[in-house]
């Protein structure tokens, strides 16, 4: 029981922080892109796809083995070896992301010219090549603090980190937007660098204060630790950088399939820039919730198996497939319903909004997949999930140089579709193969759907009435999407998709 209400704490607290986050960042990502456009935010995102890559090679699969050994390490009672686990992540975290730098500042100008076919980037991608060693760094302090239970510190850090990125991106903003695209990109990148460096510094304080915490004298440390490391992260890492560089690949032959497609190159970022920069975070900020289960889960499960408690991790699994489904199901119908709305709210945008509900409906695929990767790797299944992220990208390729130069913007979505479902059954398939939990598809899956669609469709008839005749089109969409939330959260406890026993079990945690 101890051990539930902390994560149940634990949980609380990165929902909470994961939720401030998102909204600062969703706003940040709004006044960002009224500055420099759909084209700027389109021209940062290929940036991206490069710097992607290098901090994936900078980090090197260190946050998962840092997470899973000192957990593993408190299961066992072996809390002497947390500080020489943690030594020796440091030491891997400052190898792989000093020579990320070198090699991202080196070749920045090459892949610049010959691979992203814009000369915009060099200046962009040799500045975040600074910050990748402290991103590593920090990686591996993140997942200790995850390990322990202890991630309101990470969190605070993390919030802290986002306010120094905004503070200081908006002042370079000020003074290097008018000099045009590219530096507006620097500027981005310049806050990142800065906040980067500065949550390293705090997280590392904090950690050789919360480090004391583990100290027993006189018992024997576990022999091959470094060995023990190496063979969770490199496979890992080998895995990301495969499937990082499909992803950089695929993102650099979107624009390159629009311009076939008839598109100028301005137009082209314009489109890749409103999917990938706009669209794509308002599909994604609610699952700020998820990324919540999807941190804790990792500690949990690994920590529930090396003690033995196999039917725990049965009843994790379960409860987090029943709380994933209801969650993003609620969400995918309120995007779908509340598209245009959302669209013209945030961004002022009606393509925003067509995209918005073209993408909803993968919602529940999208959020799913998340936590039961989390829970994979929980498992020690980390393999086979970047396996199968390899083949999703490899394949996401293929499609993307296939269909975009044929259906435009709209084949992107198709891959997209059909990837995002082949990846969620395939880790689907794998996790209950690994675990006993029961499959409850009428409570997870139909009863969610029917208390969704009975909510909008209610919510919807109740707007339209004379009663919101008049009343602005912002006011009105939030004033429904509050609406339907509610509706669809009494639905649930209606047809019994929540029950008193799962009531019960959150108070019980919270007490």
């Amino acid at each position: 029981m101890k051990r539930t209400k902390a994560m149940f704490y634990n949980l609380l607290l990165m929902t909470a922080v994961s939720l401030v986050m998102r909204f600062v960042s969703l706003g940040f990502n709004v006044y960002v892109t009224g500055r420099i456009g759909a084209g700027g935010i389109g021209l940062y995102s290929l940036i991206m796809s490069v710097g992607g890559f290098a901090i994936t090679f900078a980090t090197s699969g260190i946050n998962l083995a840092s997470t899973r050994m000192t957990a593993e390490a408190i299961g066992k009672g072996n809390e002497t070896d947390i500080r020489h686990i943690m030594l020796r992540c440091i030491i891997y975290s400052l190898c792989f992301g000093c020579v990320a730098m070198i090699l991202l500042y080196s070749f920045s100008g090459p892949v610049s010219r010959y691979l992203l076919c814009d000369e915009r980037c060099v200046m962009p991608l040799r500045l975040l090549s600074f910050a990748l060693p402290f991103i590593s760094l920090s990686s591996a302090l993140s997942g200790y603090f995850t390990a322990v239970r202890r991630v309101y510190k990470s969190s605070l850090v993390q919030l802290g980190e986002q306010i120094v990125t905004i503070a200081v991106t908006v002042r370079l903003l000020a003074v290097l937007l008018p000099k045009g695209a590219a530096y507006a990109c620097a500027a981005l990148i310049g806050g990142t660098v800065i906040s980067e460096c500065a949550a390293f510094f705090i997280s590392y304080l904090m950690y050789k204060y919360d480090l004391k915490r583990h100290i027993e004298k006189g018992r024997p440390v576990e022999k091959n630790l470094a060995k023990k490391l190496l063979s969770i992260s490199l496979p890992i890492a080998f895995s990301a950088y495969v499937r990082s560089a499909l992803v950089s690949v695929e993102h650099m032959l979107i624009p390159a399939g629009l311009r076939k497609f008839g598109a100028s190159n301005d137009n082209a970022l314009v489109s890749y820039g409103t999917l990938q920069g706009m669209v794509m975070p308002i599909v994604l900020f609610p699952m700020a919730i998820m990324s919540a289960f999807a941190g804790l889960l990792v500690p949990e499960i690994a920590q529930s198996l090396a003690a033995g408690e196999n039917k725990r991790v049965d009843s994790i699994v379960e409860r987090v497939f029943q709380t994933a489904l209801s969650f993003s199901i609620g969400v995918s119908g309120i995007m779908i319903c509340f598209s245009g709305e959302l669209g013209r709210m945030i961004y002022n945008s009606l393509d925003a909004g067509v995209f918005i509900r073209i993408m909803a409906p993968l919602i529940p695929v999208m959020y799913l997949d998340h936590v039961v990767d989390g829970m994979l790797k929980g498992m020690g299944e980390q393999i086979y999930s970047m396996r199968v992220n390899i083949f999703d990208a490899s394949l996401s390729v293929v499609l993307v140089y296939l269909l975009v130069p044929i259906w435009g913007v709209y084949g992107y979505v198709v891959v997209i579709f059909i990837m995002e479902v082949i990846n969620a059954s395939l880790s689907v398939v794998r996790l209950f193969k690994r675990c006993n939990a029961g499959v409850k598809i009428i409570k997870w899956l139909i009863k969610p759907l029917f208390c969704i669609v009975f909510s909008t469709v209610i919510v919807k008839l109740i707007i339209n009435t004379r009663i919101f005749m008049g009343v602005k089109t912002k006011a009105v969409g939030i004033i429904g999407i509050i609406m339907t939330a509610l509706i669809y959260f009494l639905l649930l406890l209606m047809t019994r998709a929540i029950t008193g026993k799962d009531i019960k079990w959150l108070k019980s945690a919270i007490k």
